[in-house]
């Protein structure tokens, strides 16, 4: 049970990992981010975004990856203080 419980903390924080992302995909500028090195053949540097959004809303993906998360931490912290003697 320790294995399960420490398995769902981790995905846990994945999760909110990803809502994080998701919300501050937002804040990122319209191009999206250079990471260097990756120019196209006419010269223009090519630019990527964290999380894609395009035709979703990321604040509802970010609640969502967060609800999930912040459960999955709390499914493993009552299986530790539960199940684990």
């Amino acid at each position: 049970m320790k294995v399960l419980a420490i398995v769902l903390k981790i995905f846990g924080v994945i999760s909110i990992f990803v809502a994080l992302m998701a919300f501050g995909s937002d804040l990122l500028p319209v191009g999206g981010v250079h990471f260097g090195g990756s120019g196209s053949i006419g010269g223009k540097h090519q630019f990527y975004k964290i999380v894609p959004t395009d035709g979703v809303n990321s604040i509802y993906v970010g609640v969502a990856f967060l609800v999930v998360g912040a459960c999955l931490i709390g499914v493993s912290a009552r299986i530790k203080k539960y199940l684990v003697k």
